[in-house]
Order: C-alpha cells, then structure tokens, then sequence
C-alpha cells in the first residue's frame, strides 16, 4: 500500500499525544475516567476525518507498514470482555460497570449492537492476555456500507479503547475513501478517493 499522506502534525489532548497528517486530519487520544472500577487508567482512540462522511474501513498492518500497541504495563482485559468492540454484550454492562473499561479495537462502535467489525487475519491471543497488539498482515475491518464506518458530524470515528497502569505507544495505518458527492440523480460526481495513511503513531499516558 501507497501512502498519500506526506506532512504530519503533533497535537496534545487530555495528556496524550498523536502524530497525524493529511486527509486523516489528526489521531486524538482521550483519557476516560473509569471511577477507579478498573485497575489503571482508560483512553480512547480516535481518527478524526476531513470531512463529514468520509470513510474509514480497516486498521491495518502489512510487511512495509506493521501495526503495533504496545504499554508498559499489561492492558486490562475484563473476563466478559474481548479483543474487539464487538464482543462487548450492552446487556452485560448494565450488570457489570467494569466492563465498560475492557481494551478493545473497532471501527466506530463501542459494544455489540449494529457493530460488524471483525478481524482478518488478526492474531489477538497476546492483547487477549493483556500483551500488545501488533501484525504485519492483519487488520481490523467493517465494510464501507457500514454506517460505523462514515465519519460523523463531530468527524471522530473511534479506533480503540484501551486501559493500563502503564504508558500507550501505538504505531497504525488507516484505509478508506473521502466521502461521495452526488448530483440531483444521485450519480456520483466527486469524491471516493482512496484514503491510505500509513505510520501514525499516538502516545498516552495519565493527565
């Protein structure tokens, strides 16, 4: 994969860091306060998109472009919870507040209800087991119809939910496409250029 993306920007938010740069304007990293119900401290990652509607539809790692999460101290994996966002059963947190702070990856979604993100060729047994997450020929996906996948008005679209004790470096490459423009008859006049961004890199430790 080609990256198109040739400048990059640093930016600071809530105590955690990003790399970013062009059509994917920036990686923002939230801290989440988790009220002490899980051990260590939770962020969320986030793409934030040019524009309303843009797409994005796998985080990926190839052999020119590996992918890699790693903390200083184990992720915390709930025993109900599971490496994606999918696997997360909104009924079960309204039994279990803790669960709400599992480390997990998506696209977009944040539990179980309307979420088809899956895992091609994703070996999460190492995240699983608190470990990092990395591949060389992997990725986290939903296809591009998905509505999780559209950029929102806000232009966020959310990558991960992590938590640890430790401090987060994380390495990722995003694909998808800008959002279409339609004439009167719905044809497609402008937009649907592929969106490739290779080598961000996001960083987060507690506030």
């Amino acid at each position: 994969m080609n990256t198109i993306f040739k400048h990059s920007l640093f930016v600071t938010m809530m105590g955690c860091a990003a790399m970013a740069s062009a059509q994917v304007v920036r990686i923002e990293v939230d801290y989440i306060d988790n009220q002490g119900l899980v051990p260590g401290d939770t962020y969320r990652v986030y793409a934030v998109m040019e524009h309303e509607g843009d797409i994005l539809d796998a985080v990926f790692g190839e052999a020119s472009a590996p992918l890699n999460i790693t903390s200083t101290k184990p992720f915390y994996q709930h025993p109900r919870g599971g490496s994606l966002s999918a696997d997360i059963q909104r009924i079960d947190t309204m039994d279990d507040s803790s669960l709400l702070y599992d480390s997990w990856v998506t696209i977009g979604a944040e539990d179980n209800y309307m979420n088809a993100v899956s895992g091609f060729i994703m070996d999460f047994t190492s995240f699983d087991q608190g470990g990092p997450l990395s591949t060389r020929d992997g990725a986290w996906f939903v296809t591009p119809d998905k509505r999780q996948a559209m950029a929102p008005p806000s232009k966020r679209i959310l990558l991960m939910q992590l938590t640890t004790a430790g401090e987060v470096e994380g390495l990722i490459n995003l694909h998808g496409r800008t959002r279409a423009v339609t004439d009167m008859e719905g044809n497609v006049i402008q937009g649907q250029e592929v969106i490739q961004a290779e080598g961000l890199t996001f960083f987060c430790k507690k506030p």
